[in-house]
């Protein structure tokens, strides 16, 4: 557990040119190939094989809840990103209820900006991925600059269906912020969005399209997140 005066050590940029140039060359990853990071410690991090809710099946199980536990431990990590995104001069911060619009609200005071939070909608089906439903704005949020934020970014299903929906209303998505990235998947996150993704803790990972994934065609049990 790391005090609240504690500053993060690093910050990771994806750019949205070679998203996994930046990540590739970053922090040096253990014997284990887990990246040595205190916020990534705070989210319990457990491997096996999991159902993540959102379409996708991964190795890798982050207890989010933990994550939020203590604010005054994350506070140095929520600065760190404000930080970072003070410079795309954003409008508002959006993030995908739950634990992504936490962390949004918390940058958005840091900036002065507006909060977006966005709601679970409902999926199509079980196991696929959740929409979401952003609230009215008075006046609307045509012309915004919106950073999104979300607490972990792993198959990126969730930051894009907030860059979807806060184009289909006409702001204009500059940045994508997280407290933790894993693996690989999330690394297209910042060419699809088209926008630079930031970073504070990584953790090497892999996520599969359900249909897709070799622990299920190994007959691997999933395991419980509980």
């Amino acid at each position: 557990m790391i005090s609240g005066g504690c500053q993060p050590r690093r910050i990771l940029e994806l750019d949205r040119v070679d998203a996994a140039g930046p990540f590739a060359g970053g922090p040096r990853a253990g014997d284990d190939g887990r990246v040595d990071d205190e916020v990534v410690r705070l989210a319990r991090p457990r491997p096996g094989h999991f159902d993540l809710g959102t379409g996708y099946h991964g190795d890798v199980w982050l207890d989010l809840d933990a994550l939020f536990l203590r604010p005054a431990a994350l506070q140095p990590y929520v600065q760190v990103l404000a930080d970072r995104l003070r410079g795309h001069q954003p409008d508002a911060v959006c993030g995908p209820l739950e634990g992504g619009a936490f962390l949004a609200q918390a940058i958005a005071a840091e900036l002065g900006a507006a909060f977006l939070p966005a709601a679970r909608g409902p999926g199509p089906q079980p196991g696929t991925a959740t929409s979401y439903l952003l609230p009215r704005v008075p006046g609307g949020i045509s012309g915004w600059r919106v950073a999104i934020a979300d607490d972990a970014v792993n198959a990126g299903t969730a930051v894009r269906a907030c860059a979807a929906l806060l184009r289909g209303r006409g702001a204009v998505p500059v940045a994508v912020a997280a407290l933790i990235f894993l693996g690989p998947a999330s690394a297209a996150v910042a060419q699809d969005i088209a926008v630079p993704f930031y970073a504070v803790g990584a953790l090497h990972s892999q996520a599969w399209p359900a249909g897709q994934c070799p622990l299920c065609a190994a007959g691997l049990p999933r395991a419980s997140p509980g």
